[in-house]
């Protein structure tokens, strides 16, 4: 096997080099534009945190894990096919997989979008307090896929964010406007 990786590595040396440029230079890009953008939002008081900053610290986090998934998805296949491996296949395989999944998994895709409408409509963000349905707690974590929260007694609580239909923000400004 070490036999094999270092002939490949010999053979390909250019194209290994460039796969972890490549790798490396997309991950650093990432984390700078995420990070400059939440510089850009963020007003300079650190005592008070605002709902705008909140949010884009949050909707940045997803920026980062899915950009990442799309690195390592992208490095992945270059990788295969630096060994050989005929990728063609593989993506159209995936795409019919993905097909498939997608009909399989509509639970998860409502929880998707869901989730992006709680970001994009400014819901709540992390630190809010917050009561969904029966459970009232701090948000901790906000995904695509669910809300986490943690009540005083330090439960905490995973809320699909398909299954969430009301909330009341207990830490919104009372004088803020309330729009439809």
């Amino acid at each position: 096997m070490q036999e094999f990786i270092l002939t490949i590595v010999k053979e390909n040396t250019v194209d290994v080099v460039g796969i972890l440029a490549l790798f490396f230079l997309g991950r650093f890009l990432l984390r700078v534009a995420v990070n400059h953008l939440v510089h850009i939002v963020d007003d300079g008081d650190d005592d008070h945190v605002s709902q705008k900053e909140k949010r884009t610290e949050t909707l940045g986090k997803i920026i980062i894990t899915t950009g990442n998934v799309v690195i390592y998805v992208v490095i992945l296949l270059m990788t295969l096919s630096l060994l050989g491996i005929d990728i063609r296949p593989v993506l159209a395989g995936a795409g019919v997989i993905g097909l498939a999944i997608g009909f399989g998994a509509q639970s998860l895709v409502k929880d998707f979008v869901s989730g992006l409408f709680i970001l994009i409509e400014n819901q709540y963000g992390i630190g809010d307090k917050v009561k969904i349905g029966s459970f009232e707690g701090q948000v901790v974590r906000i995904t695509m896929r669910s809300t986490v929260l943690k009540d005083d007694e330090g439960k905490t609580f995973h809320i699909s964010n398909g299954l969430i239909k009301d909330v009341i923000n207990l830490s919104q400004n009372k004088n803020s406007q309330v729009t439809d």
